[in-house]
């Protein structure tokens, strides 16, 4: 397998495809529209999306050849039929563009059954060539992320994210290659966005990347999605693909809130105001309204969640704070009392 990429994915493919993640100031011009491109490929593009014209195309693919020439790169032929830039105030924060490899002869079935080993693989050439064609242009790399292999709407693809400075250097652009194997028609669509950006640009590109249809590819029974290399294992993959990329301390401020929300209550009441521990009803009564309105309270907020465990262990751990002390209260004092603890 290892052999096989080496062959047909070369360096020269290698660098063409990150070096199509910098940007060109072209000029600047708001939903969804559906653009189809050659060889059965569409994407959704936002409207205020600026389309290269095919002048602008052209220069950009020229400029991009003659680094790799200038360098001493090879280069194999390739199509480079779409290309279009976000801009915010004249300056570029958004790219993308797209660029066929029509001598390629893997297949989608073929990379379906690619293995962990052969993502690290690849890679590891991506890794290596990008130094080299980034130097090329001034430009330089900033962190790898890594390449996994994923399933877009039933099409088997490889992402490849790096950063890299931005030619004017104002920040860090975050490039995502994904690259598709389909014989004839393989592709890289390549989509990156100022980092600064990122609270608007991230959800976008993400649409964007999501939107990614393929005509002619049947969809497969079950996702294949593997590791990135250099991970030892998925969970912090999957965890920030729930609660996004500081997935830590969103947990970390959620159990915060539910348990200090939850438990503030019992704690005043048990403390502050009675100073004594409550009888089994009154404390059992007190848990039962205190859930109640915890529920409709995080509902309001936007809780997702249809048990509400969290707070039935809340619950328990408020009636344990109501009745801190009950036994030694029952035998110091007199029995009967109305909200005081019996046993």
């Amino acid at each position: 397998m290892k052999k096989i990429f080496a062959r047909t994915w070369p360096i020269s493919l290698v660098v063409a495809t990150l070096l199509l993640g910098f940007s060109f100031v072209v000029g600047g011009a708001g939903n969804f529209v559906t653009v189809t491109l050659p060889k059965g490929v569409s994407i959704e593009l936002p409207r205020n999306w600026v389309v290269l014209s095919n002048n602008q195309r052209i220069t950009l693919d020229t400029a991009v050849e003659s680094g790799l020439d200038l360098s001493g790169i090879q280069h194999s032929a390739s199509e480079f039929p779409f290309a279009a830039n976000y801009y915010d105030d004249g300056k570029t924060i958004g790219i993308l563009n797209i660029r066929y490899y029509p001598q390629l002869v893997i297949s989608q079935a073929y990379a379906r059954s690619v293995t962990n080993q052969d993502v690290q693989d690849l890679d590891a050439t991506l890794k290596e060539g990008a130094p080299k064609a980034m130097k090329a242009f001034g430009m330089s790399v900033t962190s790898w992320g890594g390449t996994t292999k994923t399933e877009i709407n039933g099409i088997t693809a490889f992402v490849t994210e790096y950063r890299r400075a931005s030619l004017k250097g104002s920040g860090e652009f975050r490039v995502r290659l994904v690259r598709v194997f389909a014989g004839d028609r393989s592709f890289t669509l390549t989509v990156s966005y100022l980092d600064s950006a990122s609270i608007l640009l991230k959800p976008i590109t993400d649409r964007i990347i999501g939107s990614l249809r393929l005509t002619g590819v049947a969809v497969s029974d079950t996702p294949t999605v593997t590791t990135p290399a250099g991970k030892k294992q998925d969970t912090p993959h999957i965890m920030s693909d729930l609660y996004g990329e500081q997935w830590g301390l969103v947990l970390f401020l959620s159990a915060l809130i539910t348990w200090g929300v939850g438990l503030t209550p019992p704690l005043l009441i048990r403390f502050a105001l009675m100073r004594r521990p409550l009888s089994k009803g009154w404390a059992i009564g007190a848990v039962a309204s205190f859930w109640l309105i915890n529920v409709v309270l995080f509902t309001a907020l936007g809780s997702q969640s249809k048990t509400h465990g969290a707070l039935a262990l809340v619950a328990l751990a408020s009636y344990g704070i109501l009745r801190i002390g009950a036994k030694k209260f029952a035998t110091s004092t007199s029995s009967g009392s109305s909200g005081v603890a019996k046993e």
